[in-house]
Parts: structure tokens; sequence; C-alpha cells
């Protein structure tokens, strides 16, 4: 059974009880009304003959009293009226055809009546003594008729209601059924290239904006299986290119071992023979603790739950001990090195992780390395940028960064250098310290001429900030 049979169904059954409740109680309450009101009007007439003939009975006049007695007959409600005198003899009785008073007796109340007459009856007093007693029945057919005819009525017409709700709610499914079809059409496409087009009568309506709403999703579902896909092509091309690049340091590692390790071929090496095999050692060791190293650091400042070490770091200090480091690898790798920093950050400091902040330093000469012409020079150096901001920079004379590159450099993996000795992950630690430490890498490059990239991270400094005071008195 499709949802919409259902739903009709379920409408169908809830409106008909709402209206055969409304109209169960429409019927009683008017039962009840009318039965009070005959109540009423039995107590009134009860009263009223009682009232009446203790007078006559009284002063003996009983034939007046039956003359009165007699126009009750027109009464179609009254079943049965009785009026006797104290010494039980009837003075007048009046009956429906067909009707016994024998075994009679008074009903509690209106609503508990033993048949279809409610039967009461009042004693006749005259100076507190009894001269008589009247017996009053008064017919409940009509209001059991004037009920049963209500409820047949409000059910028909209950009835009625309840059909024009199934066909309107059915006229309404089939033009919401088409819009749902939409609907689903759509959410059954939502992982496939390109969803199907609704019908033109359907943009301007509530399904139209939930569709609308489906193809933003679709897009950004597609937007994001792309990026994941990506990934997943750099992941896959990275362990390539690792597993590839780090056999060139094991291998020469392994060779160069081995050479060293074998007795008989380490007799008929000479000195400098063997101290270029533990040249050659070292360096593929280096390689290989480097690239593990990038790969480990990049990890570690991915993962969320890492927090750096951060500590007051006095700039001067910092820069002279990071310059011998890293001159020596500028120097062995056949380069010129120069190194700067301007005078007024003496007193200057900057508050991070000192580790990780030697070894962006130490990326971004390894990087300039990288792209600088034997002979090139390297310069690390630190500028004030602003009051509040210093530029840690290091510049080369390599052939510079094309403008279409220069926010891709930053990415993980991505890299200009052929080298097999670079897994592009340098510049990519350089930028995850830089948003740990509330910095940002700040890249400036002439085709030909070279680059300068900086790591601009807030700095104090106690002299310029006492400058300023001094020039605001």
């Amino acid at each position: 059974m499709k949802l919409r049979v259902k739903l009709l169904i379920a409408l169908s059954a809830l409106s008909l009880t709402f209206s055969l409740v409304m109209v169960a109680e429409r019927t009683l309450g008017l039962r009840q009304a009318m039965l009070e009101r005959t109540q009423d009007r039995t107590d009134y007439l009860s009263d009223f003959i009682s009232e009446m003939s203790s007078h006559y009975l009284k002063t003996g006049n009983t034939q007046r009293l039956k003359e009165i007695l007699q126009s009750f007959d027109r009464f179609k409600y009254i079943s049965y009226l009785q009026v006797t005198d104290a010494k039980g003899a009837v003075i007048y009785k009046m009956t429906e055809s067909g009707l016994k008073m024998n075994g009679k007796s008074r009903d509690p109340d209106v609503f508990h009546p033993g048949d279809e007459v409610f039967d009461t009856g009042r004693e006749i007093v005259a100076d507190g003594e009894v001269v008589g007693e009247v017996r009053l029945g008064v017919s409940v057919v009509g209001v059991d008729e004037a009920a049963a005819n209500l409820a047949w009525r409000g059910t028909l017409i209950g009835v009625i209601f309840t059909a024009f709700i199934t066909l309107a709610a059915w006229a309404l499914s089939i033009k919401l059924g088409k819009e749902l079809n939409w609907l689903l059409d759509l959410a059954e496409n939502v992982n496939s290239e390109k969803l199907p087009e609704l019908p033109s009568g359907a943009l301007g309506t509530d399904t139209g904006s939930i569709a609308r709403t489906l193809k933003t999703l679709h897009g950004r579902l597609r937007e994001e299986e792309g990026r994941r896909k990506e990934s997943d092509a750099m992941k896959n091309d990275f362990f390539e290119m690792t597993v590839h690049d780090l056999k060139q340091p094991v291998t020469a590692l392994k060779a160069s071992l081995d050479l060293l390790l074998n007795e008989d071929d380490r007799r008929s090496y000479d000195k400098r023979q063997i101290e270029s095999l533990s040249s050659i050692a070292r360096s593929s060791l280096a390689l290989l603790t480097k690239m593990i190293s990038d790969v480990l650091n990049t990890a570690k400042l991915n993962n969320p739950q890492y927090q750096p070490e951060r500590e007051r770091i006095d700039l001067q200090t910092f820069l002279n001990g990071c310059a011998p480091e890293n001159e020596a690898s500028v120097a062995a790798a056949g380069k010129r090195w120069e190194y700067a920093v301007s005078p007024d950050l003496a007193g200057c400091w900057i508050f991070g992780d000192a580790d990780l902040i030697r070894r962006v330093v130490g990326n971004l000469v390894l990087n300039a390395i990288q792209y600088t012409p034997e002979g090139g020079k390297i310069k690390l150096g630190a500028r004030l940028r602003d009051a509040d901001r210093v530029s840690i920079y290091v510049s080369d004379e390599g052939e510079g960064i094309p403008d279409t590159f220069r926010q891709e450099i930053f990415k993980k993996y991505s890299t200009m250098s052929r080298s097999p000795r670079n897994l592009g992950l340098g510049l990519a630690f350089c930028k995850l310290a830089a948003d740990r430490h509330a910095a940002f890498l700040d890249v400036k490059s002439e085709p030909g001429r070279g680059t300068e990239i900086s790591f601009v991270v807030p700095v104090y400094c106690p002299a310029a900030r006492a400058g300023g005071r001094k020039g605001e008195k």
C-alpha cells in the first residue's frame, strides 16, 4: 500500500472519529438539557396542581376542582394525572389510551425513569394536614426521539464532512504526490554527477525551495567528494613518492655500510676511500632523518590536540642561535650566506615555541637552498613590520615563484622542485606552525630575481613602547 493511500485512510478515520465524537457530545448534551427541562416542567405542574387541589379539597368543592383539572387533557406530554382525597377516593383521573397506572411507583429522577414515562407525585397539604395526593406521569419519548433525530442528522453531516475532507485531501495529495516524486527523484540522485531538472511550475513553490536546498547540498557533496578524491590521490602520490624517495638514501646507506663492514673489501681501501664511504653513509642517514622528521612534524601539527610549548623568546638571541647552523647548511650547498637583524629589534621578544620557530627558519633556509643556483646568496634577517609585528625572513636569488603558484606552495606535498629530496612538506609545516602562533607567511617574489618568505609573528618591543609613550606626552 502506498504511503499516500495510508495517509488518506488515516485522515479519513481521524475525521470520521472526530465527527462522531462531536455528534455524540451534542446529542448527549441535547438529551440532558431536554430531560432537565422536563424535570422542571414536571415539578412546576406537580406543585401547581397540589396547591390548587389543597384549596378545593379543604372547602369540599371537588366538582369545581374536577372541572379545572380537565383542562390539563390538552397537554400532550402528560401521560396520566390522578388526584385523590385523604381517603384514597379518586377525584380526577386522566390516562393515555392503553396506559395502566397499576404498579407504577415514583421514579428517583427524570434521568432514570422505569419506562417511557417519568413518574412523580406530591402529597396535598392544607393547614399542615394531608388532604390528598397528586400522581403525575410525563412522557419522555419525545426526548429520545429528538436525540435520535439529532444523532442521525449529525452522523450524516459527519459522513459528508469526512467524504469532503477525504476528496479534498486526495486531490491535494495528487498534486503533492507529484512534487514528492520530484523530491524523491532528486534525493535518489543526490550522489550522481548531475541532478534531474524540476518542472518550471515547481520552482516557485515550497517544493522548489527544498529542491534548491538539495541542489546546494548536492553541489557541496560533489565538492567534498572532489576534495576527498584529490586528498586520496595526493596521499597515494605522497606515499608512492615517499617510498620511492626513501629508497635512495636507504640504498646508499646500505651500500656504503656493506662496503665498510665487509672485512675483505675494507682491507683494500685506503683512508681517503673509507672517509668517502663514511661521508656517504652520514649524508644518506641525515637525508633519511630529515624526510622522516618532515612527515612526523607535519602530522604532529595537524593534530588538533597538540599544544605548542610557548615561552618568552628574546628575538636577537634566538636568531643569533639559528644563524650558525643554517650558515653551515648554506655553505655546504655551495651558496653564499648573509645574516642581518635590524638594530631596532634590540630587547624585543616574541612568545611561542622556540623549537617550532627554529624549525620554521630551518625549513625556509632549506627551501631557499633548493631554488638558489650555485654561488647565489641566501639571507636570513628580521625587521619590524609594524609596531606589533616582526618579519623573520629568508630571501634567495632563485628563479622566483609564479603568481599562480604562490598559495599552492603552502599545501602539503606541493612543490616546484624536481629533487627527490623534497617531499613538499617543508612550507606546509611552516604554514601550520604559523597558524599555531597567530602568525602568517608572507611571500614576495620576482621572476628571475628571487623570493623572500617572511614569518610574520606578534612582537613586543619595550623600547618602542616607551618611545611611543614619550611622544604622546
